[in-house]
């Protein structure tokens, strides 16, 4: 049992006042992974050198051997804890875990780099309708799932559906905070690159100066639509080995990052987005050079697809050394069997032991 559990488990022995411990999971307290994008924004068409139109290009070979060096990965777990009645309600309290690691590549091989790997627990919690000191006395992490929504106005299943995206959001959060240390412990002549799972906006725009560094970003996720539908359509019609035009997606005003669409792999008869992901490096500072930098980064990012990444269902578009560092952080995740252990140790609660299945999330890019 984790020291975390083990506390969760004495504060609801010490409180358990309208205490529900679950004994099943319905179908409809599932907790889905949230979509990390979605809706529509748009872009701006970075030039390149004889090209004024948005157009697909195929990547040149090079013999340049793929120069990344460390990888960035996350995981999340969720489950549906207990429920509690509280003066607002019924009210469900979600057990949730993240962890982050970086991944360095030495000798052909990846390992573990230990000062950038790291794991949170936390209990995500409408807190309005709790006495957060309580939880503060005990030990117990919380997050507020509800924030500024209104409580009185929002059902248990929207506030399991809220629940879990905060649990993405501290994901990202932890993800961001370690590619930021690693920036920093970079050297002026560093030859480094760091790959992250997901886009790098964010990123950019946390760095306290703005500055070429070497990290890229590969989102698979493709809800947010960024382009004019003329132009989708050659990035959905792509084979194999080619990119589409530079662009710089336009968040809130702002234009953090250079972006484009790479079709890793491709086989007759897949979906559209089959082996499709959309890159992501910073702002260059010399716009002469995005076609050299499209394409060597490109170049690049066709190596990391060998080994694939069999039997996980997103091989077509997950690189290998995220699937390790999603390995890795899995095996020292809590299990079912842990959960249930400290469950135990409620005691006298009028619930039993979950018995409906570890219900988990990883949130994908």
């Amino acid at each position: 049992m984790t020291p975390f559990l083990r506390k969760v488990a004495e504060f609801l022995q010490a409180h358990p006042e309208g205490v529900q411990v679950v004994r099943q999971i319905s179908s409809e307290d599932t907790i889905e992974p949230p979509e990390e994008e979605g809706g529509f924004s748009r872009a701006l068409l970075v030039p390149e050198p004889n090209q004024k139109e948005f157009g697909v290009f195929e990547v040149p070979r090079s013999d340049e051997e793929t120069q990344f060096t460390h990888f960035i990965d996350g995981i999340q777990h969720s489950q549906l804890l207990y429920y509690q009645q509280t003066r607002y309600g019924v009210m469900p309290v979600v057990y949730g875990y993240v962890a982050a690691m970086v991944l360095e590549r030495r000798n052909r091989e990846l390992h573990p780099v230990a000062e950038l790997t790291e794991s949170q627990e936390a209990l995500y919690l409408p807190l309005k309708a709790f006495d957060a000191r309580l939880f503060e006395q005990a030990g117990v992490t919380v997050h507020d799932s509800l924030e500024a929504r209104e409580l009185e106005k929002t059902s248990f299943q929207t506030m399991l559906v809220r629940a879990g995206a905060t649990v993405a959001r501290v994901r990202d959060q932890l993800e961001r905070k370690l590619a930021l240390q690693w920036i920093e412990q970079q050297t002026p002549d560093s030859t480094d690159w760091l790959l992250v799972d997901g886009s790098i906006a964010d990123l950019m725009s946390a760095l306290q100066q703005r500055r070429l560094v070497n990290v890229v970003g590969v989102s698979k996720s493709h809800r947010t639509s960024y382009l004019e539908i003329n132009w989708m359509l050659k990035v959905l019609s792509m084979q194999a080995g080619y990119r589409s035009s530079v662009f710089r997606p336009v968040r809130e005003g702002q234009s953090e990052v250079y972006s484009w669409y790479l079709r890793l792999r491709w086989q007759e008869g897949a979906s559209p987005t089959y082996g499709l992901v959309r890159v992501e490096t910073p702002v260059l500072t010399t716009p002469d050079d995005t076609r050299e930098w499209a394409n060597k980064i490109s170049a690049w990012l066709l190596q990391e697809t060998r080994p694939i990444s069999l039997p996980d269902p997103r091989y077509d578009r997950l690189l290998y050394p995220f699937r390790m560092c999603e390995q890795h952080l899995r095996s020292r995740a809590p299990s079912e069997a842990v959960l249930r252990s400290a469950l135990e140790r409620v005691g006298d609660l009028r619930g039993v032991v979950a018995s409906g299945g570890y219900q988990s999330a990883r949130q994908t890019s």
